[in-house]
């Protein structure tokens, strides 16, 4: 069988094989490793007290009614652990990559329906080959909900104001922006309608930008009962200010939540999210431009969204990779008309000019050059790691990971050299169009080593899970325990997470000997460089109270007992 005949049958069964892709990249690793910072443990916290509560309506972290997102995350996280039976990591992770799959499917639907199939098939494995794509589906956090929803609402309103205008498409793409609303906040409504304003706008169709207002009102009915229902059992006043808080407050700036970058930030990072195909999207675009495509309303659309996703997340204060998420389906329909086109002998019926192949052989030299030298500065780091692991300043957690993670990096090396040989090849014989599906396969393969196998290496370094265990060994059921950390907020989800108990921050003396004083049974975990404060005036009779050390990531904390074992013991000796 020759490369025609395998492309035909990949066109033929693309969202079969794009099936198979996303189950073996998204679904079949997610149990790997625990839950991880940044972000994971604090939100499974809120769904865990949503699973164990039956309260659906109102996120609660350690008790009290948390909105830093919306509901959505939350639901599908309990819903999911409901039907296994428990809360895990993989429960908690499998909707996001269900999500995920149904992104790059529908993507690839859409796109095949209003260009060709080949067409559709590119932009689902773009998609779901981009490195950043690929990591937010193996995670838990709302954004590949949030893509999910906007792409659905995009992609339904362009269907139902084409060449057979719809009313009814029309109207369910602002209900999908509704559920991106509660995915992520009034963002979901308010970016795609810039979109939608914007693409309208370009083609003077004033009418139907007149028409976004009524519609969007389906959208804000989505979203008005959840957030009605919250306030009122947080007060309508916390609901409004978390509401400015969550959304407007992050745009302006920083200094609250964070995640200050400079303006550049998207620009610099775009060349690593979008990896494989970043480095080939400025050939890809301008292509579209040089050969008039981007004339069409589906093409234009596309450009629309990216830019405006782009520009937007870029003037805002407040940066983060996984930000620009919803705007990666925009990419892979831009990609997909120009990687379908190069080196194909004849072309479809929108093309007039096809694509040259000199950006495709510059690139395929290079990357293949590039991943042979990292393979081999893999080998060359393992061979000296147990040499050098004596001289780095290196924890107990770290040093276990310094120990078992030189097979997995043998077996990345073996796969990157191979890469750059095998794109390598491509390249040699002028094999453009080989060169291409080789560059994507590769990407399949390092993504499964990385996922499957690197990844989970580092756990000892990541995982809150040990340590905890160990805490509710200690204090047991329905007891709390404090921590002594000035960042202790952005940690003891972790904790609470995985021992079920309430983490109460506590900023001095005055409040642990409280907190003892009201719950002398328990613990309290104190960083390591809070502890001379801490034990100030009173060395010798807390430093009889230290039990132990626990160490998460590069954080120590000392752990100290409550009074009471301190009359347990005197009972004991007496």
């Amino acid at each position: 069988m020759n490369f025609s005949d395998l492309s035909a049958l990949a066109v033929r069964y693309r969202f079969l094989l794009l099936l198979l892709l996303g189950a073996v990249l998204y679904v079949a690793f997610l149990g790997q490793r625990d839950l991880w910072y940044p972000d994971e443990p604090d939100i499974a916290e809120v769904a865990r007290a949503m699973f164990v509560s039956g309260d659906w309506i109102h996120p609660r972290r350690m008790g009290e009614i948390w909105v830093d997102y919306p509901p959505m995350i939350y639901w599908v996280g309990a819903v999911s652990s409901h039907l296994f039976g428990e809360m895990s990591a993989f429960s908690l992770r499998l909707p996001n990559a269900l999500a995920a799959i149904a992104t790059v499917l529908m993507v690839a639907w859409f796109t095949g329906r209003w260009f060709d199939a080949r067409i559709g098939l590119w932009a689902g494995f773009a998609l779901v080959t981009f490195l950043q794509f690929a990591y937010e589906a193996n995670s838990y956090r709302p954004d590949v909900y949030f893509t999910l929803t906007i792409t659905a609402g995009l992609l339904l309103y362009a269907e139902g104001a084409g060449d057979r205008p719809r009313l009814y498409l029309r109207a369910a793409a602002f209900a999908c922006f509704g559920l991106a609303m509660l995915a992520k906040g009034p963002l979901g409504l308010l970016l795609p309608g810039l979109v939608l304003v914007l693409w309208l706008g370009a083609q003077r169709k004033w009418l139907r930008i007149i028409e976004l207002g009524p519609l969007a009102l389906i959208g804000i009915a989505v979203y008005v009962p959840w957030f009605a229902a919250t306030a009122e059992g947080m007060g309508w006043q916390n609901m409004l200010y978390e509401f400015y808080a969550q959304n407007f407050e992050r745009f302006l700036t920083s200094e609250h939540r964070g995640h200050a970058q400079p303006w550049y930030y998207y620009l610099r990072n775009f060349w690593l999210d979008f990896t494989p195909w970043s480095w080939l999207f400025p050939a890809a675009v301008w292509w579209l431009v040089r050969s008039g495509r981007y004339r069409d309303p589906k093409i234009q659309l596309a450009l629309w969204w990216f830019g405006a996703f782009f520009v937007f997340l870029t003037i805002a204060a407040t940066k983060r990779q996984l930000y620009l998420l919803p705007a990666y389906p925009a990419v892979a329909l831009l990609l997909a008309p120009w990687l379908a086109s190069v080196g194909q002998a004849t072309t479809n019926d929108m093309d007039t000019e096809s694509p040259g192949e000199r950006p495709v052989h510059i690139y395929s030299i290079a990357l293949a050059v590039i991943y042979a030298a990292i393979g081999i500065a893999v080998f060359v780091f393992v061979a000296k790691l147990q040499s050098v692991i004596p001289k780095m300043d290196l924890d107990e957690l770290e040093l276990e990971v310094a120990r078992t993670i030189p097979v997995p990096l043998i077996i990345l090396g073996v796969v990157l050299v191979a890469t750059g040989l095998w794109v390598g090849h491509a390249w040699r014989q002028r094999r453009a169009r080989a060169a291409i599906v080789r560059i994507g396969v590769a990407h399949v393969a390092l993504y499964v080593v990385i996922i499957a196998i690197v990844m989970p290496t580092l756990e000892p370094t990541k995982t809150y899970k040990p340590q905890s265990r160990w805490i509710s060994e200690t204090i047991g059921d329905d007891q709390p325990f404090g921590m002594v950390d000035p960042n202790g907020i952005a940690r003891r989800g972790g904790f609470s997470y995985y021992t079920g108990a309430m983490v109460p921050l506590l900023e001095g003396p005055a409040e642990v000997d409280r907190f003892f004083a009201e719950y002398p049974d328990t613990i309290v975990l104190i960083r390591e460089d809070r502890v001379a404060g801490i034990f100030a005036g009173r060395e010798t009779e807390w430093n009889a109270r230290v039990v132990r050390e626990i160490r998460v990531g590069r954080h120590l904390y000392w752990v100290v007992r409550g009074p009471a074992d301190d009359l347990r013991l005197q009972q004991i000796g007496n």
